[in-house]
């Protein structure tokens, strides 16, 4: 099965994870899509695969190398568009115009610039309707397209293939149950990335934040003095952030707080807020000015009740790597000997690698060719996808 054919068939799954679930995996669809991973490494010959008790798939190639690299890519589908995408539209040597997707919905050059730089290239697109599903689908297809490879010219490499498939990580838990000892590697990689010219060992530090809030509910007729709106108390708690410190004003190393969802009414509502900055004391700053927002609302209504909790997801790696460089250097050789440009930029998000890292196995990231993530003109580029694949093969030399 090449490369294409089979990041189709995976994208046919829905596996949206489900940030309101008290399960692992959060969603069904991931472990049954589980079963097939396991089930198709088998059929490759990866015959030591297996899924355990979490739902993380792990597989393993010996060639009789002293050390281990590991690949890991992701199951689950982001929960912003409805995943499942049977209706794609492939692009054979773009020609850098606009793509139409549906009679609804057309990718535009002047909306997404960057298109341009992909002219040539063979590209794989959504209907319009549905996300497409190459975070990170894309990275499970080429590290199977690795592993074939690597199944029959096992003399060619100077280190073992150690696999996992994790649930979860698009809500932040997805190494919540990657067990170390189990991938048994030296370093490891996220295929986890964007354009296949960049890589990342820098990445948010992350936490997340839920506020409720109880207010005061009354016929309106005679609410003076009495009705408290929620509603009305929630407003006014976002307007007491940092105005400029969101995702659409800030870029590069710039953190923000950005409100996700926002739902309730005159008696109740609910928020949900995540915070990110590279720099973990900005982080904490952040989490400062949230809590002095909802204490100032609590004193200011005082028969209101405000309920503020803040949970850390992850951190940035990039302490780690200044400590050891091995995995990073491991890297750069691979693009050398590959004669593909190489740039590291830091990411204004985090990977499963973020926490794996401080878990002690070194894992940077590196790119798969899917643009535009998490919705609805995600795309991905399929001559990259193979090019990545080339990449791997350096990489274990």
């Amino acid at each position: 099965m090449d490369i294409l054919e089979r990041f189709k068939k995976y994208i046919a799954f829905d596996t949206m994870s489900d940030e309101n679930s008290s399960t692992y995996p959060s969603a069904a669809s991931e472990l049954e899509f589980g079963k097939i991973l396991e089930k198709d490494l088998h059929e490759i010959g990866v015959d030591n695969a297996y899924q355990d008790e979490w739902g993380l798939v792990y597989g393993r190639i010996e060639n009789g190398s002293e050390k281990t690299i590991g690949l890991i890519a992701h199951m689950d589908t982001a929960p912003t568009i409805q995943g499942g995408c049977t209706n794609t539209k492939f692009v054979e040597s773009y020609d850098g115009k606009d793509i139409v997707l549906s009679e609804k919905y057309t990718m535009k050059v002047a909306d997404f610039p960057f298109l341009s730089d992909l002219k040539g290239e063979d590209l794989l697109c959504t209907d319009g309707e549905h996300l497409l599903g190459g975070d990170d689908k894309a990275g499970v297809a080429i590290i199977f397209a690795f592993a074939e490879y690597y199944l029959s010219h096992k003399d060619e490499f100077n280190y073992n293939l150690a696999i996992c498939f994790t649930p979860d990580e698009e809500i932040g838990m997805g190494p919540a149950h990657f067990d170390v000892k189990k991938m048994n590697a030296n370093i490891a990689y996220t295929v986890d990335g964007g354009p296949i010219d960049r890589a990342n060992f820098e990445n948010f530090n992350a936490a997340a934040a839920k506020l409720e809030i109880d207010g005061v509910g009354v016929h309106p007729g005679s609410a003076k003095n009495i009705m408290v709106n929620a509603v009305l108390l929630a407003i006014e708690f976002n307007n007491l952030l940092p105005q400029n410190a969101i995702p659409s004003k800030t870029e590069n190393y710039e953190g923000f707080i950005h409100l996700e969802h926002f739902s309730g009414d005159v008696e109740h509502v609910e928020l949900g807020y995540i915070l990110r900055d590279h720099d973990a004391a900005l982080l904490e700053n952040q989490k400062k000015t949230l809590q002095k927002a909802a204490e100032f609302i609590q004193n200011k209504y005082p028969t209101s009740t405000v309920n503020l909790k803040i949970r850390d997801q992850y951190r940035n790696m990039h302490e780690y790597f200044l400590k050891d460089m091995t995995a990073i250097e491991v890297l750069n050789k691979a693009y050398i000997n590959s004669h593909t440009p190489l740039q590291y930029e830091p990411i204004r998000g985090g990977t499963d690698g973020a926490t794996i890292t401080y878990m002690g196995l070194p894992c940077p990231n590196i790119g798969t060719g899917d643009y535009n993530m998490h919705g609805r003109y995600e795309f991905v580029s399929v001559t990259q996808m193979k090019k990545m694949v080339e990449i791997i093969k350096e990489l274990f030399k």
